[in-house]
């Protein structure tokens, strides 16, 4: 009778072990399957200072793209820069609108955005409501905002305009040295309406090239360096 029981208590552990095999081999299977679904990054050019690549995306149409150039700026000039969501009109490619949408869960870091963007006639301008969260550590010298769009009826649909609902970007600041920031931004958009992923990927592609050559020329305005500052002070240190 002992010698039964401790056979049956063998072979329960070892159809404990054989479940817990199973559950790791899935669980490497499924993880090796989104790594190789992540497509690696492709050199497209390197124009005015930007270097431009771009990615497929499991599961979307439309191809990412990433755009990186140096500012001749600190990082939280940079900061300052996309921090001042009305002055987007200046320099985010055909940008003609930007502004917060007052929302009751929003914070200094995480908010809602609105951005209006002129389409080419005879196409109808796009609008989109951005769901921001940014993380700062002025500190270390780094910043990043992600956003990815969302549907939100703080904001009516507007006659002849085409609400953007499935779109992702990331804008990441690096601190080169204290007057130098690599800056980062990343964009995958459907634009929408009639437009297919070649045309919306066309748009993607030129926002991110453009926002950042512009980015370059906007951020040595010298009341970005004030607003920076200020950014320094409270997200910083005063050493």
């Amino acid at each position: 009778m002992l010698i039964g029981d401790n056979i049956n208590q063998k072979s329960f552990n070892m159809m404990k072990f054989l479940r817990l095999l199973i559950c790791v081999c899935i669980l490497l299977i499924a993880d090796q399957t989104v790594y190789s679904a992540q497509e690696k990054w492709i050199f497209i050019n390197q124009d005015q200072g930007v270097t431009m690549h771009s990615r497929k995306v499991a599961g979307r149409a439309e191809s990412e793209f990433r755009g990186s150039s140096t500012i001749d700026q600190p990082v939280e000039v940079v900061g300052a820069v996309l921090a001042a969501i009305p002055s987007f009109t200046r320099w985010f490619y055909k940008c003609i609108q930007a502004r917060k949408i007052p929302d009751k869960t929003s914070t200094d870091l995480n908010f809602l955005i609105y951005i209006v963007i002129e389409t080419p006639w005879p196409l109808w301008n796009r609008d989109v409501v951005y769901a921001t969260a940014t993380t700062i550590d002025i500190a270390s010298g780094n910043i990043k905002i992600q956003g990815h769009a969302r549907q939100d009826a703080a904001v009516p649909i507007r006659k002849d305009h085409v609400r953007i609902t499935d779109s992702e970007l990331q804008w990441t600041l690096e601190r080169l040295d204290s007057n130098q920031t690599m800056v980062t931004f990343t964009k995958r958009t459907n634009a929408g309406g009639n437009l297919g992923s070649y045309l919306s990927d066309a748009g993607c592609k030129k926002t991110v090239f453009s926002s950042l050559v512009n980015m370059r020329d906007i951020a040595a305005d010298p009341k970005y360096a004030a607003l920076g500052e200020k950014l320094r002070q409270k997200y910083g240190n005063n050493d």
